[in-house]
């Protein structure tokens, strides 16, 4: 097994490739992959094509195919979700305090809004956006910005995954969104471990899968504190502040990494009742859920990919 790691977009990342030829000269691409799509998909970046996009809006503005790309699956997302995951909330995470990019410091901190105002609810706030795909022209309402944030991730670990499965069986981990195409050399599956959100260096269990993808949402990790209350970076586009919910993290299995980023961030603003209800609903996808009560509870497919000895807790 060959391996490389490295740090983009805000997060750990790792590629392990199962292959019985040399691919260093390939591994040793990636982190340059993602540094592009990173100058090109950065909200925290001045100088990205995604804050050029931002600060056109009310014009057309052509793009390149990584943001057409990237933003087509957003609006997908947007679509198949009923608006709960959209790329439309850049407003809404910035008057919750999360404006800059935590990179090399501790969250948990206090952070200042940029306004005391309140961002009206975005559910459908999505639709107005304008593309042609003749020429990959966008057109945002006029101030109307984008945050590509968990979407940019899912659809970097699927390309970068696709990118490679021709030199053997793949796993791309993009900080969480993990995706794995196709099955282990001979029939072996590939071992995903989820992560206690209580104590990050335990783990709750493990996921044994052929092939997929595997991501977790959680408001755990990413949280701060503004006036002395905790917020985080889960945002309801139906109130337009972070998510109140039971479901403290979700774990999702599901045919992509992006496709399963957007059911757990899904599942995590729906709660666990109605979340737990949309993944049973949903054969492609199966779920693990932390609720704030430490509780466990699991969607009716998940077991089938549980390693036995992480089945203990009460569904």
């Amino acid at each position: 097994m060959q391996r490389q790691t490295f740090r983009a977009m805000g997060s750990e990342m790792m590629v392990a490739l199962e292959t019985t030829t040399a691919a260093t000269a390939v591994l040793a691409a990636v982190p340059h992959w993602f540094a592009q799509w990173e100058q090109i998909l950065s909200r925290f970046r001045s100088d990205s094509e995604l804050t050029r996009l931002n600060q056109q809006s009310g014009t057309g503005v052509r793009v390149s195919s990584v943001l057409w790309d990237v933003l087509q699956v957003a609006l997908d997302a947007a679509r198949w979700s009923d608006g709960l995951v959209q790329p439309t909330l850049l407003a809404a995470l910035e008057v919750a305090g999360y404006q800059d990019s935590m990179e090399g410091h501790a969250w948990g901190q206090e952070m200042r809004s940029q306004s005391g105002e309140r961002v009206p609810p975005a559910l459908d706030q999505w639709r107005a956006i304008r593309c042609n795909p003749v020429d990959q022209t966008v057109w945002l309402p006029p101030g109307l910005r984008l945050d590509l944030g968990g979407i940019a991730k899912g659809w970097a670990a699927d390309q970068t995954a696709r990118r490679l499965q021709g030199y053997g069986p793949v796993l791309v981990d993009a900080g969480g969104d993990i995706a794995l195409p196709v099955a282990r050399l001979h029939g072996q599956t590939w071992p995903v471990g989820v992560a206690d959100p209580a104590h990050p260096d335990r783990l709750l269990g493990c996921l044994c899968l052929d092939h997929g993808a595997v991501a977790s949402s959680g408001r755990d990790y990413r949280r701060w504190q503004r006036n002395g209350q905790w917020q985080h970076h889960i945002i309801d586009p139906r109130t337009a502040q972070p998510a109140q919910t039971d479901v403290l993290s979700a774990t999702v299995v599901g045919p992509s990494a992006t496709a399963a980023e957007v059911a757990a961030k899904m599942v995590l603003i729906l709660g666990s009742r109605a979340g737990l209800a949309w993944l049973d609903a949903h054969p492609a996808f199966a779920g693990l859920l932390v609720l704030e009560d430490d509780t466990i509870r699991y969607s009716e497919r998940i077991h089938t990919h549980l390693w036995k000895g992480n089945t203990s807790a009460t569904a």
